[in-house]
Formats: structure tokens, sequence, C-alpha cells
């Protein structure tokens, strides 16, 4: 018995090695994604942390670019966590890579089309789901970024993600924070479905709607994409559950924004971390990018 589990515990401590490479290499991976943004090193802070006792995340995000002077920035949240959303995650990914690739090869006008191409990753990420008999799914916000003169045009395809935060700038300075998540300022969030094979059988045509909402900021500007892992955190204890919410992460954005943006998403984390008392409290993965966006000439 004895010799059983030290077996299963070795197994698990090199699960938990290769799984700690794959984590820092896909560091790397994505500093460098973020490296040629219209000629410019995006200044970046990342962060992401497992569920506690998960070798693995289901927390995703990459930036792509698109001809016409476009990027597309993808960040998910695959349902549940561990090695079942690592692999749920795997599935989105190559979705994006075939459609990308297959746009490029085949029809390469394909890829200004915003609302086609958003229909093509979701149909080949279900059919993918569907023909594995996997019935996870997953939130997912899809943003097109286009630089014109002094403006990004922000163009959200957003099926059961939370909206970013979006930090407006005078040179330099705080001035004002627009919560995307809420009706604001002439701002209206507007959300598509969840996207997984189970949805898609019991909305049947409606699956098929991809509503989008555009938002506009200005260079020098900063926007926050974060999952739901960090505003319900919360205390798992005999008394009533109070989640971090958006308010704190809100606060937190404000108070720290002069810093360099890793140093804010740590701040992020540390308040996260003081807020649930105990690292063994975090029940999901957390995940935040905090992208300042640069003046282009």
């Amino acid at each position: 018995m004895n010799h059983n589990f030290e077996e299963i515990y070795k197994r698990y401590q090199v699960l938990e090695m290769e799984a700690q490479e794959v984590r820092e290499k896909d560091k790397i991976i994505i500093r460098n994604l973020f490296g040629n943004f219209y000629n410019k090193n995006l200044n970046i802070g990342l962060g992401f942390q497992r569920a506690y006792g998960s070798v693995l995340s289901g927390d995703y995000f990459e930036l792509f670019e698109l001809p016409g002077k476009m990027y597309l920035f993808v960040f998910a949240d695959i349902s549940g966590h561990g090695l079942p959303a690592y692999t749920t995650l795997v599935r989105l990914r190559s979705a994006l890579n075939l459609s990308i690739l297959d746009c490029r090869d085949r029809n390469p006008d394909r890829l200004s089309d915003k609302t086609g191409l958003i229909s093509d990753i979701v149909k080949k990420f279900t059919d993918i789901m569907e023909c594995s008999g996997a019935n996870d799914f997953a939130s997912i916000i899809f943003t097109f970024i286009e630089n014109r003169d002094d403006k990004y045009y922000l163009t959200f395809y957003n099926r059961g993600m939370h909206f970013p935060f979006v930090v407006r700038k005078f040179n330099g300075e705080f001035k004002d924070l627009y919560d995307l998540n809420i009706n604001e300022k002439g701002w209206e969030p507007i959300k598509g479905h969840l996207v997984g094979p189970e949805i898609r059988s019991l909305l049947a045509g409606r699956y098929e709607n991809f509503p989008s909402c555009e938002f506009i900021i200005y260079e020098g500007d900063s926007i926050l994409f974060f999952s739901d892992g960090i505003v319900e955190a919360c205390v798992q204890n005999n008394g009533p559950s109070v989640e971090f919410g958006y308010e704190r992460l809100k606060n937190s954005l404000i108070e720290n924004i002069d810093l360099m943006p890793q140093a804010v998403i740590n701040h992020i984390f540390e308040e996260v971390y003081l807020h649930i008392q105990n690292q063994s409290n975090q029940t999901d993965d957390m995940t935040a990018v905090l992208i300042d966006f640069p003046v282009v000439r």
C-alpha cells in the first residue's frame, strides 16, 4: 500500500515539475507575443495562478497579428480547473490556430471579416469538443484591436466573459476608469452565449448569433482583462462568504496605476490573497492581464 502511494506521489511530482516548466516557457512566449505590437514593445503585467491543489490551469489568453494592421486578443476561462480544463484549453487553442491558418491559406479576405472569423473559431472549437465527447464549456472574449490616428478601436465579441476595465489617462495621469461590465457613459455591454456543444444543442440557431460592441481607447490608456477567479475569490468559513468583487479590484487598479503594469498586477494578487486569508481558499484559477497601450507614430 505504501509502495503504491509512493509511486503515485512520485508521478504527481513529475507532472507538477513538467507543468511548472511549461508554465515558465509560456511566460516567455506570452511576453514575446506582445513584443511586436505596431512595432512597439507593449508594456504588460501578467498574473495567473492555478486553483489550489491543481497542477494545470484552464485560463488562457493569446494575441494574434492579423493582416491589415489588426490584432486579435483572446481571453478565455474554461469551466472547471485542473487537467480537464487544460484539455479543453488545448482544444480551444487548436480551433483558433486552425481557423486563422485556414483563412490565411484559403481565404485571406476572411481574416478582415470579424464576425466570419469568430463564427469559424467557435464552430471549430464546438465541433472538436463534440467529436471528443466533451461537455465542458468556455467563456471567451474576443477583442479585435485597430489603431487609427491616436485611437485604438476595440471590437468585442463576448461569449459569457467579464468585460475588461479601461483606465483613461491624460499626460500619463489617471483621469477616469470605465467598467465595461455596466451601462454607463454611453457604453452598452453586449454579450453572446457561452461556448460548448451542450449549449449549441440547447440554443440551436441562436448559438450562431455573434453580437459585438465597440469601445475606443486612446494612446496611453490601459486595459485590464481578468477571469472570474479574481472577482469571485472569497473566504471559505462558517460565516457569510464575501467575494473580492469588482469594487475592490477597481480600487486596487486605481490606487496602483502609477506603477509599472507588472507591479499593479502583483498588488492585485496580493490583495486577493489577503482577502481570502489562505491560499488553500483559492478554489478557481485566477488570471489578469494589464496592457498599457503605446503611442504609435
